[in-house]
């Protein structure tokens, strides 16, 4: 998903910020480098090289936990926040209810 990054950039630069850069520090500046072609809908396969970054965010992300979810969501806008908001509080409250089952499995 793309993000909004601070300072807001000149517009034409908007395109290349992704909401796994603010995870990753400086991968959005290695994929302009390249000009990489991001996976869109319609072609949503990520180059092989890309992938381990992609893997690494998850893995960020993931050990983060909830924190990290509310943390990027502050990275969206528009559609972008809502799809991510709906996306990430539907995991944040599986978690919770996971969370809540396995402690009582500790009793």
């Amino acid at each position: 998903m793309r993000r909004v990054p601070t300072p807001v950039p000149r517009e034409h630069d908007l395109w290349r910020f992704r909401v796994l850069g603010a995870v990753i520090p400086d991968l959005d500046d290695v994929i302009a480098e390249r000009q990489e072609n991001l996976p869109t809908p319609a072609k949503p396969i990520l180059p092989l090289h890309l992938r381990p970054a992609l893997l690494a965010g998850v893995a960020i992300v993931e050990r983060a936990g909830p924190e990290m979810f509310r943390m990027l969501r502050g990275h969206m806008m528009g559609d972008n926040r809502v799809r991510f908001t709906d996306a990430t509080e539907n995991m944040i409250a599986r978690a919770r209810r996971s969370n809540a089952s396995s402690q009582m499995q500790l009793i």
